[in-house]
């Protein structure tokens, strides 16, 4: 294990000689992380890192009337199957084109498709700029403000409002690839204002932006709404996702039952054209990965899938291995015109051993070993989407998951090992329905029924033993409507628990001990509700300005409990953003937002745990009246022409607790983090530099009360985490990569959670081929 490391406080009089030198030192250290923050703030990019290979296409399409850039116009090249679709800033990328002559095609709902004859050179990337108009006999879509694209609310119904773009951050495929991610969660790293929290035990990694973690972030698949997805998230490779959008506020009300802390939606990977790629990867740590993925597209037919394999031994002596495996697939069926009809099958398995953590951790989280083995998850999302005439579409959405994994704990140095398995098999199924309706030429209503039902039939780890039977109704309304430059939206969403049978948490003043807790049966909740209103200025098509309001309610699971044994009242929450978007014309854009989170009898984790008799310990909670506020700042530019590419962003926030005058600073959540990251690529090779700084936090979490007596809260935050991609493509059409990895350059043994510090430096390389 080697030597611990103990923080020993000395206080040393200001007055004193001993202060200046110290003084001088942390100046110089502060100074030291500025200098070096702002040095590779030179290196100034974009969030999509756009790479330009020799031989290729690339332009931007925009709305002839108003010039605004337009998303998600298919582009394809003719003759051949080459093609892709526009970001959310209207650019477009076609890579590796053979030279000759070709015919361009863009094509949009509601919009005329446009025809352009191009000649690709050897060597040389052809750039466009083109414009569409709209088709008045065909049902348009709503125009959204400033630099947004049209939301095309009657094609993606479960689209976020325009009130939030300043708020919505992508992360697509290729940015996964050149940061090298492995999971979902890797490739939420660089959010502005994200934090990742990597703890080793029961769920290894919870996501959560602007120092919200309770709720944490809900997420969807394609627009379908996950109840029970936490679990999976660590878990789920990146593999068959086309991006990631994070909705980084709270009013993606079509998407999450309860959205107030913001939600990640999936978005999977759609074929254009026949793809099969193959990746292999090795490093430290005897880390390795396998990807085998295959898709095609006909005229009326989108399928592919792909397997991922990926395993690590993990730190030394430390229970930490893994060997999971993924598989995907999608079917995409053009039925007609009018109805398509699409599925999406996830499936992972494997084991999951969770690390043993470190002091300050406390000696009954150290003195145990845990995992999950087997592991098996299946997922299963699909919809029908239709469009009955020209004032009105819809989408069925179906969702079912299953998830039954094997938990083992084992005990160790009690005088006589023990352990305990509980097979915490649980499933839900989703029903919803909704529609979009245009109600006049500039405003559009959407409606839409939820459905969910969730079993748990042995129960939870921490309630192993007790059935959980739950049934979910909500309804959502939401309305957009455009005034000139103006377009202005609300919504609002209530729900409704019924507990068929809940013994799980229904403890209501005691938690001493689970056995013979009389179950909640055949009863209602109180409903629960969130509403949202919002609009969107434009003042030119290149500026553009956003703000939110959004409140609701926030409840606690049923029988959670404080330290008090009580039960913790329902918090009340409050949500403000206000942004504005600069574009560049063709260059990249500037965002900067502010927030406030206003949180009435905030739910958090009060620190405090109970150990039941089957040695399963319980997290406590606590209302406390919270506020953060703070502002982001959101850069990408492309720079040296087109092969040198990158993006900067900050977060600054302040945390407070308590009520009016008697608010002091909430140190548990970081009021600074940043990331940035360069990417270039010329002559076949590519390097992608990524830095991240999160500021100094602390709380008591899973820390012993000795700890906490002599050294208060633990300190965490306050680290630079610095990685570096590098490959090289060649082959007659460079589809074979090979690739190097670095993570974590500096070695540094930082910690988002008590006693499981980083694993420190890792190395993988890799080789990556496309036919």
């Amino acid at each position: 294990m080697g030597s611990t490391r103990r923080d020993v406080r000395v206080t040393t009089p200001i007055g004193s000689s001993a202060f200046y030198p110290r003084f001088s030192l942390i100046m110089n250290q502060i100074k030291m992380k500025i200098s070096v923050f702002f040095f590779f703030l030179l290196c100034i990019s974009g969030m999509e890192y756009r790479t330009i290979a020799q031989s290729a296409v690339t332009g931007s399409v925009k709305e002839e009337a108003t010039k605004n850039p337009l998303q998600d116009v298919a582009v394809r090249l003719e003759p051949g199957n080459a093609g892709t679709y526009t970001d959310s800033t209207g650019h477009f990328l076609i890579r590796k084109v053979p030279p000759g002559n070709y015919r361009l095609t863009v094509s949009l709902v509601g919009y005329a498709t446009l025809t352009k004859s191009i000649t690709v050179q050897k060597g040389k990337a052809v750039k466009v700029s083109l414009s569409i108009s709209r088709e008045v006999h065909e049902l348009g879509e709503v125009s959204v403000t400033g630099q947004s694209t049209k939301q095309q609310l009657l094609k993606d119904i479960t689209l976020e409002p325009a009130s939030l773009h300043s708020a919505v951050t992508i992360v697509d495929a290729t940015a996964m690839e050149r940061e090298g991610a492995v999971t979902l969660m890797d490739a939420l790293q660089y959010v502005p204002g994200g934090l990742t929290e990597s703890r080793g035990r029961k769920i290894r990694q919870y996501f959560s932006v602007r120092g919200q973690t309770y709720p944490y972030p809900a997420y969807s698949i394609d627009g379908i709404m996950q109840k029970e997805f936490y679990e999976t998230a660590p878990f789920l490779s990146v593999s068959g996702i086309e991006e990631v959008r994070i909705d980084r506020s709270a009013s993606a009300l079509l998407k999450s039952l309860n959205p107030l802390s913001g939600v990640i939606d999936i978005v999977t990977h759609k074929y254009t054209q026949g793809e099969t790629s193959l990746t292999t990867k090795y490093g430290s740590l005897h880390t390795f990965e396998a990807i085998l993925q295959h898709g095609n597209h006909t005229k009326s037919l989108d399928y592919g899938g792909g397997v991922h394999f990926y395993g690590t031994d993990g730190p030394a002596d430390r229970n930490g291995h893994e060997r999971i495996i993924n598989f995907n697939s999608n079917l995409d069926w053009k039925i007609n015109d009018k109805v398509n009809a699409s599925v999406r099958l996830f499936y992972l398995g494997g084991y999951r051993q969770l690390v043993q953590p470190i002091e300050p951790a406390a000696k009954k989280f150290r003195d145990r070993k845990e995992e999950y083995n087997p592991l098996n998850t299946l997922m299963i999302a699909s919809k029908l989407d239709y469009k009955a005439g020209k004032v009105l579409s819809g989408e069925l959405q179906i969702n079912y998951a299953r998830r039954n994994p094997l938990y083992h704990i084992q005990y160790l140095n009690s005088g006589t090992d023990s352990s305990n398995r509980y097979y915490e098999k649980d499933h839900e199924f989703t029903l919803n329905h909704l529609n979009t309706l245009k109600v006049s030429g500039n405003n559009l209503v959407r409606i839409g029924m939820l459905y969910t039902h969730w079993v748990s039939p042995h129960g939870k780890r921490y309630y192993y033993g007790h059935r959980a039977d739950v049934h979910t109704w909500s309804t959502v309304f939401t309305d957009q409507q455009q005034l000139g430059k103006w377009l202005l939206d609300a919504g609002f969403r209530i729900s409704r628990e019924y507990y068929k049978d809940w013994a799980a948490f229904s403890i209501e003043g005691s938690g001493k001990k689970f056995s013979g807790v009389q179950p909640i049966t055949n009863e209602w909740q109180s409903p629960v509700w969130q509403a949202s209103a919002g609009a969107s200025w434009s003042a030119h098509r290149l500026l553009s300005l956003h703000t939110n309001l959004s409140a609701g309610i926030v409840t606690p699971r049923k029988g959670a409990l404080t330290a008090d044994s009580l039960p913790p009242v329902n918090e009340k929450r409050t949500n403000f953003d206000l942004g504005l978007r600069k574009m560049f014309e063709g260059q990249g854009s500037l965002t900067v937002t502010t927030f406030l989170v206003n949180r009435k009898d905030a739910l958090d984790y009060s620190g405090s745990t109970m150990e039941l008799e089957n040695g399963t310990i319980i997290e406590l909670y606590k209302n406390e009246d919270k506020r953060n506020y703070g502002i982001e700042v959101a850069l990408r530019m492309q720079l040296a022409g087109e092969w040198l590419q990158g993006f900067a962003n900050a977060t600054f926030m302040k945390g407070q607790t308590g009520i009016s005058k008697n608010r002091i600073a909430d140190k548990e959540i970081p009021s600074f983090i940043g990331n940035l990251g360069c990417s270039f690529q010329k002559a076949g090779f590519d390097g992608n530099f990524f830095l991240n700084y999160t500021g100094p936090f602390e709380n008591d979490r899973f820390i012993s009360k000795t700890y906490l007596q002599e050294h208060g809260k633990a300190p965490l935050g306050n680290f630079f985490n610095i990685s570096l991609t590098a490959g090289y493509s060649f082959g007659k059409k460079s589809n074979t990569r090979v690739s190097l990895e670095v993570r974590n350059i500096l070695n540094t043994p930082f910690q988002t959670v008590p006693g499981w510090p980083d694993y420190g430096r890792r190395i993988n390389i890799g080789i990556n081929l496309r036919l």
